[in-house]
């Protein structure tokens, strides 16, 4: 009596801690937590085989077409910079006067060469190449955020993957768990000790634990398919398998073991983001096309030398050289020039209005998800570890005195149900803990982490 009463108790609390958590929970999404991008994220070890996900990273990052594009860009932006910023062509000119007949050449009255260059032109240059050097930094920009983006959508798939395989192997456990217990009734059934509704209640509790564990491994197969349609090529895609069953068997040993990260400050997230680094090379870009512009309105000094062949007095030719300057006027077009100040003045207070509001969007939109992310770690506080372990180790002893009949067949329903639907309630709650900062990550960068809750499945337990 006192091993039924204990048991009793132990199933209350059990179903008790269920119906707590149930009720402050709602969880959609992977159960490992997200390697993340900036200096003050990158520090927080996110998955135990740190190693194996930086070479899984590395090797979607190489045969990914969008970084492919966007390494592309950057080489473009930097063949640009190399092309400007050199002394401009030298020109020449040939001029000739008083051709007879208009076709005799070379009795020509006078014919000149000259040979003639710019000077002083290297603050013009030098403008042009700070305008240039934005493009690059733009390009760079783009191509560092389009790999934190691909990192999430690594991570987002590597915890789908993860967590759907952890779900399915709990709920084959409970699955075995019944099939002990409707051995058990199908034997006192034959013997006339139990009533056929109680191994229609097994079968009942199995199915339902079947569908949920099938559901849970298309969630898994729904991360694998995503890792791939990561790379739009073939190429290594073997190797590439390798290293995702050797990421997820790792993980597979203790999903839970990694503790969760304090979320990086809002102030730094945003600080890094994609919206103030791109806001910022917007600003730049604006001031150093304003001082290109002023560049423009410099007076232009050229020289030129050159030789010419004139008639003589005596009737023959003489030959002698030339020396010629010239030097541009911006004062005679003041009203124009005034008109291209304005615009450039115009274009960087744009630029810089442009980025505090995108900066006050952003901020609002991580507070949301920072919030979120805080509120799912909290969650997590509510599970008892310690209970769920002395649960686990209650398992065998529960099943056992339901076969010596200290147990009922609904008590040990009830048991299994809340211990299993507990620990998936846990993995959920660090699923949607990942899920909260992969958002909270690829909003920083102004990137989508790839797909989000609405592609996982959910059990029959959760509907």
């Amino acid at each position: 009596m006192i091993f039924r009463e204990r048991r009793q108790v132990s199933a209350a609390l059990f179903n008790l801690c269920f119906s707590r958590m149930v009720a402050r929970s709602s969880l959609l999404m992977s159960v490992l937590l997200i390697a993340a991008w900036a200096p003050p994220v990158r520090a927080q070890v996110l998955f135990s085989d740190s190693a194996g996900v930086r070479q899984l990273k590395e090797a979607v990052r190489l045969q990914s077409p969008e970084i492919v594009a966007r390494r592309a860009a950057v080489d473009v932006a930097r063949a640009r910079l190399r092309a400007i910023g050199f002394a401009p062509a030298a020109s020449l000119a040939a001029e000739m006067e008083e051709v007879p007949d208009g076709l005799n050449a070379a009795s020509a009255g006078s014919i000149r060469f000259d040979l003639s260059r710019e000077f002083f032109s290297s603050t013009l240059r030098s403008a042009k190449r700070a305008v240039s050097e934005r493009d690059v930094e733009r390009a760079q920009a783009e191509l560092e955020l389009a790999e934190r983006s691909v990192d999430t959508r690594v991570d987002r798939a590597l915890t789908l993957a993860i967590g759907g395989v952890a779900i399915a192997r709990r709920l084959s456990a409970e699955d075995s768990l019944l099939a002990s217990a409707e051995d058990g009734v199908r034997t006192r059934f034959a013997v006339g000790g139990a009533r056929y509704v109680d191994v229609l209640r097994v079968r009942t509790e199995r199915l339902r634990v079947q569908t949920d564990a099938a559901t849970a491994f298309t969630e898994a197969r729904i991360g694998r398919r995503f890792l791939e349609l990561l790379i739009a090529s073939s190429t290594g895609a073997e190797a590439l398998t390798l290293v995702i069953d050797t990421v997820v068997t790792r993980e597979l040993r203790d999903p839970l073991r990694i503790p969760l990260p304090a979320a990086p400050g809002l102030d730094s997230l945003i600080a890094l983001s994609g919206v103030a680094r791109f806001g910022k090379i917007a600003v730049a870009r604006a001031k150093a096309s304003q001082r290109l512009a002023n560049a423009e309105q410099r007076p232009v000094f050229a020289g030129s030398i050159g030789v010419q062949r004139f008639a003589g007095e005596s009737g023959g030719f003489t030959t002698g050289p030339t020396i010629g300057a010239s030097v541009s006027l911006p004062f005679t077009a003041r009203r124009a020039n005034q008109a291209t100040r304005a615009v450039a003045e115009r274009e960087i207070g744009a630029a810089e209005a442009e980025r505090d509001a995108a900066i006050a969007l952003l901020r609002n939109d991580l507070t949301a998800a920072y919030l979120r992310y805080e509120a799912s770690r909290e969650r997590l506080t509510l599970f008892d570890a310690a209970l769920l372990q002395g649960a686990r180790e209650e398992r065998e002893s529960a099943l056992a005195a339901y076969r010596s009949g200290e147990l009922s067949l609904i008590e040990l329903l009830d048991f299994e149900r809340a211990l299993a639907r507990a620990e998936i309630a846990r993995l959920r709650s660090r699923m949607e803990a990942a899920g909260a900062l992969a958002d909270l990550i690829a909003g920083a960068a102004g990137q989508s982490a790839g797909f989000h809750t609405e592609f996982t499945l959910p059990l029959e337990g959760d509907r």
